[in-house]
């Protein structure tokens, strides 16, 4: 009888636990705020709307015209269902080429089994994440495409082609979010260092004309000047000084006061056993050993969004320290920093500021700065019952998806909203709540605006926004609130205010409402009231003569 070899059942394990998620994990869960955010704009392009002129968006465009492929070529029914199924495999693809990419960079044979390692990469990368369209997870995939198109250079030369290929994707993944401007750089830095100047050089050429192209692009369908007043200035320095680096030393009040401790036991335990000085490098190895069990800790007890700062902490000390002991060596730890920049550039975020979409790749890079220690200690089966143990933690998240309730009370199915919501649950609240806005929609016609939330209504009742942007967050209004306002008082338009705004029931709401959606608060108490139901108020024309309110721009620091 033949026996199935290890790398045969990981194997399998990967792709049924991908299945899991596409056929069960996707069904369950329904919100309305970050889902719909990038398919309202999408479906705006699909439907022939140009980014910037006619409609306001505050990141470069890829992603909006990436989703809008699968909004235009998958079936009505369904639909929706369907993009979340897409983006899972996309998401599986990228852990799938992250790991061949350090395969291919790092030849010798890992001490654990590659397919393994792509499933404890994908359940942990993504927790309770829905899998919904988004900037970090696209941008993320198209700097993976590139560092697995680097691992492919022979003789450590990459092909003319292959140097074009990847300056597309890097040049893709900038035009996600701006916390992926860097990648290009960082590429380039790379090719230049490990395959010389020259390469470095017909690399940046490439990349010069894609951007030379998008410019003339934009110019075209907008204006520059559009692109850069909406793309700048919603963010400031401070905001990457805390969640690019702050956010990594300060990482949470539940565990912020054992740093000092942690910084301490890694003197301590290279100190004793020895009793003699240490060097530098030795200090940081040891600090990077300290956090990385402190980071496994973590996830024994679900705290995975602060594992994966520490983790990158530890990635981060761990390959400082290998490069200052073997500087000679520089080249062979050259992918681990362009990993651990991925990673970093995919927690430079106002909302989600944690490395934790690209674990796979830190996991990956401490796999190899640790190869050695591994050997010491390296048990497969307390190694598989203790990666068992994190991976079903981690897909527990999911019995909670994100701003639902929980998986057993998500029994209420969403073809009756729309069509597009067929195979998809959510709970009873909110399904009545979507039942109630669907009635709102047939009895006051198209030009409806939902505020301040729910940016997929347009999308989910296949309708025509007439706003120039549909998340009524001052963030997402280009500082410019009276401009939506003039558009909302027109008196053929109707505003369906959301009471969850007002009383409270929304999660992760501010606590001055005002904070978060202005233009939401001034309709509230300016607007003509003109109906009520259980879960909106309707308005329609501006009651009160008061001036429209004004967000004060601010520029980049």
């Amino acid at each position: 009888m033949k026996t199935i070899s290890t790398n045969t059942i990981y194997c399998s394990l990967f792709f049924i636990v991908v299945a899991i998620y596409c056929l069960f994990t996707a069904r369950y869960g329904f919100e309305t705020w970050d889902t719909g955010y990038i398919p309202s704009f999408s479906w705006r392009i699909a439907n022939g709307q140009d980014v910037y002129k006619d409609f306001v968006y505050k990141a470069p465009p890829s992603t909006l015209y990436f989703q809008a492929i699968f909004i235009k070529i998958l079936p009505i029914a369904g639909q929706f269902y369907y993009i979340k199924i897409v983006n899972y495999l996309l998401f599986a693809l990228q852990v799938f080429l992250a790991v061949k990419s350090f395969t291919n960079f790092y030849p010798l044979p890992f001490k654990f089994n590659k397919w393994a390692l792509m499933t404890v990469g994908f359940v942990i990368s993504l927790l309770n994440f829905t899998a919904y369209p988004w900037p970090t997870t696209d941008g993320l995939l198209f700097a993976v495409i590139a560092l697995y198109i680097l691992s492919l250079s022979r003789n450590g030369k990459s092909s003319i082609v292959q140097l074009l290929a990847i300056a597309f994707f890097c040049f893709l993944s900038a035009l996600t979010k701006q916390s992926f401007y860097l990648i290009p750089f960082g590429f380039f830095l790379v090719i230049a260092c490990m395959q010389g100047i020259k390469k470095g050089v017909q690399f940046l050429a490439f990349l010069l004309v894609f951007i030379s192209l998008f410019f003339l692009w934009i110019n075209y369908t907008s204006s520059i000047n559009n692109f850069l007043e909406q793309t700048t200035g919603q963010t400031h320095f401070k905001d990457l000084l805390y969640s690019g680096f702050l956010d990594y030393v300060w990482t949470y009040p539940k565990v912020s006061f054992l740093l000092p401790l942690i910084i301490l036991l890694a003197y301590l335990l290279l100190y004793f056993p020895k009793k003699k000085a240490i060097t530098f490098p030795e200090y940081l190895k040891n600090l990077s050993i300290v956090l990385l069990v402190v980071s496994i800790a973590l996830c024994v007890f679900r705290e995975f969004l602060i594992a994966s700062r520490i983790a990158m902490l530890s990635a981060t000390f761990a390959v400082i320290s290998k490069i200052i002991k073997d500087r000679n060596n520089f080249k062979y730890y050259i992918p681990i920093l362009l990993t651990l920049l991925i990673a970093w550039s995919c927690s430079i975020s106002m909302g989600y500021n944690y490395p934790i979409f690209f674990s796979t790749g830190i996991i990956l890079s401490l796999s190899i700065l640790f190869s050695e220690d591994l050997d010491k200690v390296y048990n497969p089966k307390l190694f598989i019952l203790g990666g068992s143990i994190i991976l079903l933690l981690a897909y527990s998240s999911n019995f909670r998806p994100y701003r639902e309730k929980q998986i057993s009370e998500l029994n209420y199915p969403l073809d009756t909203i729309s069509p597009k919501l067929k195979y998809l649950k959510t709970n009873k609240d909110n399904r009545n709540k979507l039942l109630d806005l669907k009635s709102l929609v047939e009895k006051y016609g198209n030009r409806y605006i939902v505020a301040p939330s729910f940016p997929m209504a347009h999308y989910v009742f296949n309708t025509q926004s007439v706003l120039p942007a549909d998340w009524l967050t001052n963030n997402e209004v280009n500082r410019d609130p009276s401009r939506f306002l003039r558009i909302a008082a027109k008196k053929e338009n109707f505003i369906f205010l959301e009471k969850s705004f007002l009383d409270g029931g929304e999660e992760f709401m501010f606590d001055k409402k005002e904070d978060f959606s202005v233009i939401a608060v001034y309709i509230y108490k300016n607007f003509k009231k003109i109906d009520e139901t259980k879960h909106f108020i309707i308005y329609n024309t501006i009651e009160k003569n008061e001036e429209f309110p004004v967000i004060a721009r601010k520029s980049v620091h």
